[in-house]
């Protein structure tokens, strides 16, 4: 997926801006002289650390449709950073985008916001929020991790899905299927799907055993995932246990492979990953369920086979998911 300049995602949101018309009877003053306005004036106190003095603003943005500030919102309820964390008031807001933007073209620059949103409401499906009574959903999940997967190409809902096939929740176990998702992943620089896909590699689980591979994305996976990530502790076990037991040849030849791994021009050589089952098209957006309540109506079986396999490279190249964070 192309990526675009913090300008072109700017104009881009703006187009995307929805205002609700005054009600013309009314002599209340709006708090606010635009959504637009109120968004500016939230992230203004975003960014001078007054969190909870932006929320008004920004909830006010949020329920006049700009779209900036609802994935503010619910990113800072997922997180819990400087609000407290709440994860049904991060799923509501989630569910308002996928609403709304669900027919997005895949080739939008916000299109991998909404691939976002889509992957956040599939791990909310696939574990359930007990808070407001959101009971744990894994194939309704993994549907909707499929198609921020597939269709938006988000890097974490394939790390999610390559997840949910090794371990058969929600999805039929399938290690080859598993081993596909995650390299797609891990070709967009993602840390944790690297290193999962690292240690299948070196140990032969599902894969063609190649040592020097999957030591070498268990070095590239370190490089990769910030120190907040919960996933840190255990990527850096797993290179330990590895680097401890790996001899000398092939630590260089693993060395010699991070050029390659992180983005460089050289030909890759095959990971040897056997291929998988030929895959339907993605769910279209437009056929996507509404979100809007739980107790609606949702589409019937969702279609959970993986695209088709994409050779395997070991060459992933620089991120090209947009993965940043939206200002």
């Amino acid at each position: 997926m192309p990526t675009f300049s913090a300008s072109q995602i700017g104009g881009a949101l703006a187009v995307f801006i929805v205002l609700t018309p005054a009600n013309v009877c009314s002599t209340e003053t709006p708090p606010y002289t635009s959504a637009t306005e109120a968004y500016r004036q939230g992230m203004t106190a975003i960014n001078n650390g007054k969190t909870e003095s932006a929320l008004p603003a920004l909830e006010y943005a949020a329920g006049h449709g700009v779209l900036g500030a609802q994935l503010r919102l619910a990113r800072l309820y997922a997180k819990g950073d400087s609000v407290q964390q709440d994860s049904a008031k991060a799923f509501r807001y989630f569910q308002r985008i996928a609403d709304q933007y669900a027919d997005v073209p895949a080739a939008s620059p916000i299109a991998r916001f909404v691939g976002e949103a889509f992957c956040a409401l599939g791990k909310y499906y696939v574990n359930g929020i007990p808070e407001m009574a959101l009971s744990p959903d894994p194939a309704y999940g993994a549907g909707l991790l499929r198609h921020a997967g597939a269709y938006f190409g988000d890097a974490e809902a394939q790390y999610q899905l390559g997840r949910l096939y090794l371990t058969g929740k929600g999805v039929e176990k399938n290690s080859t299927i598993a081993a596909n998702w995650l390299t797609m992943a891990a070709r967009k620089q993602h840390g944790s799907a690297q290193a999962v896909l690292g240690e299948m590699l070196w140990s032969g689980e599902g894969v063609g055993q190649r040592q020097a591979q999957g030591l070498a994305l268990l070095m590239l996976a370190q490089r990769n995932t910030g120190e907040k990530s919960a996933d840190t502790a255990w990527i850096a076990e797993s290179y330990d246990k590895t680097i401890a037991i790996a001899d000398r040849v092939t630590v260089q030849q693993a060395e010699a492979m991070l050029p390659r791994l992180s983005g460089g021009r050289h030909t890759a050589t095959a990971v040897g990953i056997p291929t998988a089952p030929a895959a339907t098209q993605a769910v279209p957006a437009a056929q996507q369920p509404s979100l809007s309540a739980r107790s609606e109506p949702r589409l019937g079986p969702v279609d959970l086979t993986p695209p088709p396999s994409m050779g395997m490279s070991v060459g992933f190249g620089a991120s090209d998911s947009g993965m940043g964070g939206l200002q």
